[in-house]
């Protein structure tokens, strides 16, 4: 009923209950009439009995409807809460030193044009996202980062990290509104007394004509309440709910002037953990997109993400547009292998190669690990469980035939804490599928003496030989200032989406990072060695959307 207006939904209440106050009349008024009354009218007993019945019924419709616009008021307080937090947090960014302020001022736009284009219309769903949550990590990830250099700088992030605070809170209290809703057994107690009011109606001895109109009138009545209430109590469904306005009005008042464009399609770029390389990655890629907003009608939000696993999934589910997969995990779930037997994706498709990712494992240089046969049993992270990394040691740990007494002890913790459980002895061993250089990886050699993990062996190699997605590399010794390089395997980092994906918005990634190549690869190093030709190459692990098809081969770059 959510797709009604609210002209339609009021009309199908009251025709409800009219046909059924109608319908009773006609059949079962004759026979309780008989019961009711016999050989002389009992109309004072049952007027005197509903009258008793109807205040206590009235008192509950009253209640309820009081509390479902309480409801509903609480939502409007939460939703202007936000938006107002959200715009005073955005002119405080003023008071935010280059290029602190302009990457703040951004996430906040990209968070709006998220709450207003994405959020709502899940809400109308019964659906809540958490993109939103992902991109006020990110925000606050830069607040938290900022050391002010002066007192009133001091002053103001203290402001600024209260109101973040504040818009945090009503956040959780609007997607708590998207499920809120008076308990069943309430519903079913209103119905069934505005089936006995109905009744009563039916009991009465009268002419015809006036039984339907005063039955038409309390069957309206009765619809108009249950309307009311049944509103009220989604307010963020159907067509009388709370809209975006209020995020509406911010955006006009205070960001309009900064967007580049304003009538453009968002769309979603699953990335990675804030300090790994996807994320960063992904913010260059859709900084170069949104240079061409207006050619293309598209704007590029990076979102942070748990990685490659989960940036598929959301994909699967329309949560994410595009997604930066790694392409072991993606040729798995196209074609139904490992922890995709039961559930295959092959509506995936690839938009372009990125970079080589190479499977990096950091050890203590004292803890005698030289090869990956020495972890036998050890205690490892693997990062989050919907991350590449994690899956790729699966991929691993499968190929070396290792028994449940073998394997090692894997951990979840992210990469700033997994660094610091590695120096202090709490793991013994830190992995990721990472390009290189690695910003990761230097703070890790910093923070303690590391050394890699060799990934070889007859295993290892009868792994590569079977799996089309994988390679045989080293990572680079000189990057990190060691004499030798590391033997492992590697896979690629692929931009992605799905097959049903709006050619549009694919074309808009393949032509404006094929015709800025140059100036993406001088935005991250893992970039630095990217080539139009491996973007457009033959190294996708599942097919090529259709439109990023045709943009290489109208370039020259497919045959």
């Amino acid at each position: 009923m959510n797709s009604l207006t609210a002209a339609e939904l009021a009309l199908v209440f009251c025709g409800l209950f009219f046909v059924i106050t109608l319908v009773g009349i006609a059949l079962i008024h004759p026979h309780m009439r008989k019961a009711v009354h016999g050989k002389r009218q009992a109309n004072d007993v049952v007027i005197f009995v509903a009258a008793n019945y109807g205040v206590i019924y009235a008192v509950l419709l009253g209640l309820l409807v009081v509390a479902t616009f309480q409801i509903t008021k609480d939502l409007q307080d939460h939703i202007s809460m936000e938006a107002s937090s959200l715009a005073t947090m955005y002119r405080s960014t003023d008071a935010y030193p280059e290029p602190l302020r302009s990457e703040l001022r951004a996430q906040l736009r990209d968070y709006t044009h998220y709450v207003i284009e994405k959020d709502w219309p899940a809400h109308r769903q019964v659906r809540v996202l958490v993109g939103g949550d992902h991109r006020l990590q990110a925000i606050r990830q830069k607040l938290f980062a900022f050391e002010p250099k002066t007192a009133s700088q001091a002053e103001i992030h203290r402001e600024m990290l209260r109101y973040f605070n504040t818009m945090n809170v009503a956040r959780e209290q609007r997607e708590g509104a998207v499920f809120s809703s008076i308990p069943d057994v309430l519903w079913y107690v209103l119905l069934i007394g505005a089936l006995v009011t109905i009744v009563f109606l039916w009991m009465l001895h009268m002419d015809l004509l006036p039984q339907i109109l005063f039955g038409g009138i309390t069957a309206i009545f009765l619809g108009v309440m249950m309307f009311l209430i049944y509103a009220m109590d989604h307010p963020l469904q159907g067509a009388v709910s709370v809209g975006p306005d209020a995020f509406q009005s911010v955006y006009d008042l205070e960001m309009k002037w900064e967007d580049v464009a304003t009538k453009a399609t968002t769309v979603s770029l699953g990335t990675g953990e804030l300090n790994g390389v996807y994320y960063p990655v992904g913010e260059a890629i859709c900084e170069i997109i949104d240079r061409d907003t207006n050619k293309y009608g598209v704007r590029c939000s990076a979102e942070g993400t748990p990685g490659s696993v989960y940036n598929l999934e959301a994909i699967r589910s329309g949560d994410l547009e595009f997604g930066i997969i790694q392409s072991d995990v993606a040729y798995a779930a196209y074609n139904g292998e490992g922890a995709y037997t039961d559930k295959p994706f092959d509506q995936l498709r690839s938009v372009m190669v990125l970079y080589p990712e190479l499977v990096t494992i950091l050890v203590r240089a004292d803890s005698g690990i030289r090869g990956i046969g020495d972890l036998v049993g050890r205690r490892i992270n693997v990062g989050r469980v919907g991350g590449g990394a994690f899956a790729t040691w699966g991929t691993i740990e499968a190929a070396l035939g290792w028994t449940d007494r073998q394997k090692a002890q894997i951990s979840d913790l992210p990469a700033d804490a997994a660094s610091h459980a590695l120096c202090t002895g709490e793991i013994d061993a830190n992995l990721w599928v990472i390009g290189h250089p690695s910003a990761t990886v230097g703070r890790q050699f910093a923070a303690c003496a590391t050394s890699f993990v060799e990934v070889s062996g007859p295993e290892i190699d009868a792994l590569v030989s079977g799996a089309p997605y994988l390679i045989k590399a080293s990572i680079p010794g000189k990057l990190y200032g060691l004499a030798a390089d590391t033997p492992t395997i590697g896979t690629d980092a692929v931009v992605m989406t799905s097959a049903n994906e709006n050619a549009k918005a694919v074309a808009a990634f393949a032509q404006a990072l094929i015709a800025r190549s140059n100036d993406l690869k001088t935005r991250h190093p893992a970039l630095a060695g990217l080539t139009v030709e491996e973007m457009t190459g033959s190294n996708f692990p599942v097919p090529l959307h259709p439109a990023a098809s045709q943009v290489y081969k109208d370039l020259g770059l497919l045959k």
